[in-house]
């Protein structure tokens, strides 16, 4: 009788991260591998997924074509607001006998409170909220670059990048920060104006840790920025709490993501008040999520 393998993916912007779990729980392995954004591209997506799985897999001698197995793939990604990107991704061929594919907040979320309600803002190179309430889930934000996603990483970057060029205009007064990121072109004008003209979210978001740096040194712009990351993420919770079900029990709120932590200490009290330790990660909650995929299926064929 095939044994059954559950695997756990949450993918994002940057990389996607691989939890590989036997039909006892029992960790197989994980490994960290490229973006899968589907909105971004659903080929490297998949060739992200594929790949990573085969770090985790392999060294097992286990191949995903090997009849000996049932694998079971749950999949939170990026990108899957966009319905097309969806069914284009559904629609490739794959060696899974069963695939339930949800956002990356959804999975993310499920792991946090270990598939109990409750809430998460991501705040990485964007910016989304998530709750789930009574196995419904409800999004804030996370439309994308530059459109939204105000408060994360790369808008942190962008944000750096319009006050250097505003500053070498003369349109605003020199900080270390503004400095620094026109240190990072090599203070060559001509090369700062083509690459920002073309950068993507993920260029973009590159120069965040020069904003976070410089706001733990008080640099004037760096600090204004933050507070109002931190301003943007307040509203991401305010409207998470305006869509509760139960007016009177607030759901307890986890932050992830890089940016987070640096955001944590300017958040309004109300918000802070909610929040509590994550119990697991993103693809802890997609393995929880396939699970329940794969016993609700059993259980209709014994019903």
């Amino acid at each position: 009788m095939a044994q059954d393998i559950f695997i756990g993916i949450d993918g994002g912007a940057t990389k996607c991260k691989v939890r590989v779990e036997d039909g006892d729980g029992r960790l197989l392995g994980q490994a960290v591998g490229g973006p899968a954004n589907i909105r971004l591209s659903v080929d490297i997506a998949w060739q992200s997924i594929y790949q990573t799985l085969s770090e985790v897999l392999t060294p097992k001698n286990i191949s995903l074509h090997d009849k000996n197995y049932h694998f079971h793939a749950g999949m939170g990604l990026a990108g899957c607001e966009v319905l097309e990107a969806c069914a284009e991704f559904l629609r490739r061929p794959h060696p899974f006998a069963t695939i339930h594919l949800t956002s990356d907040a959804h999975v993310a979320c499920v792991g946090a409170h270990g598939a109990k309600d409750g809430a998460i803002i991501i705040v990485g190179t964007g910016v989304v909220g998530y709750q789930i309430q009574n196995g419904e889930g409800t999004k804030v934000g996370g439309w994308g670059f530059p459109h939204d996603d105000e408060g994360g990483g790369a808008w942190l970057g962008l944000e750096a990048v319009r006050l250097t060029f505003q500053w070498l205009d003369h349109r605003v007064e020199k900080s270390p920060l503004l400095e620094d990121v026109f240190a990072y072109f090599n203070n060559d004008l001509n090369h700062f104006a083509t690459w920002s003209n073309r950068a993507n979210s993920h260029e973009f978001a590159r120069l965040a840790p020069l904003v976070i740096n410089h706001s733990q040194q008080e640099d004037i712009w760096a600090t204004r920025l933050v507070k109002k990351a931190a301003q943007a993420v307040n509203k991401v919770g305010a409207a998470l709490e305006k869509m509760h079900v139960k007016k009177d029990q607030p759901l307890p709120c986890c932050l992830f993501g890089g940016i987070a932590p640096f955001l944590e200490m300017w958040l309004g009290g109300e918000l802070r008040s909610r929040l509590v330790k994550r119990q697991g990660d993103a693809n802890v909650g997609a393995i929880l999520m396939i699970k329940q995929e794969v016993k609700n299926k059993q259980n209709k064929i014994t019903d």
